[in-house]
């Protein structure tokens, strides 16, 4: 199936989510979003993606990934979901949910927004990095799942599942409560052992 893929941020994450998509629907076209033109350019000439755009002419999507830091998503997310048609499915991948839930929950097209956190990643960066199967065996969790329509979120499930990652579900404030005190946790060991 012909798909219009925009990947917002062609980091390693969202370069590696790209190689994927671009497996399981081979006609799309994916079109990459950055605001550095070393890793669009990398990306271009990796054939992780067909084409470049900008985050103001993004037309008529099917799926948009968003693959950026936090604070970007929050300040990019409201400008993204403008961009929707009303099949369009937006996935964020921000490594903490509650803030940019929270920004969008009273969009006029929130339905079409799947908050998501993969749990992957190595210790190396960019699109020059980005390999098959990063995502295979690895948790995304997803939250507040009831807020995303009903055909958006199974496209989503299916796209994840065709990657065989494991699904969980939270609430984003559950979430960030979770995720911090797993990721302290580490700090707090180490700061123990020194």
């Amino acid at each position: 199936m012909k798909k219009k893929i925009y990947v917002i941020g062609v980091g390693l994450i969202g370069s590696c989510f790209a190689i994927e998509i671009k497996k399981l629907f081979p006609k799309s076209i994916i079109i990459g979003v950055d605001k550095s033109e070393i890793h669009l350019k990398k990306a271009l000439e990796l054939e992780i993606i067909d084409e470049k755009s900008t985050l103001f002419q993004i037309n008529n999507p099917d799926i948009i990934i968003v693959s950026v830091p936090v604070k970007s998503i929050i300040n990019i997310l409201p400008t993204v979901l403008k961009s929707v048609n009303n099949n369009s499915l937006v996935i964020d991948f921000g490594s903490t949910k509650k803030s940019i839930c929270q920004i969008v929950k009273d969009h006029p097209n929130r339905q079409n927004f799947l908050a998501t956190h993969p749990i992957a990643g190595t210790e190396f960066s960019g699109p020059a990095a980005a390999h098959e199967g990063l995502f295979e065996g690895k948790n995304i969790i997803i939250c507040d799942k009831h807020k995303t329509d009903k055909s958006k979120l199974e496209l989503g499930l299916k796209i994840f599942n065709l990657m065989k990652m494991k699904i969980g579900y939270m609430d984003s404030d559950s979430h960030d409560k979770h995720i911090a005190y797993v990721s302290h946790l580490s700090h707090i060991s180490s700061f123990m052992l020194g």
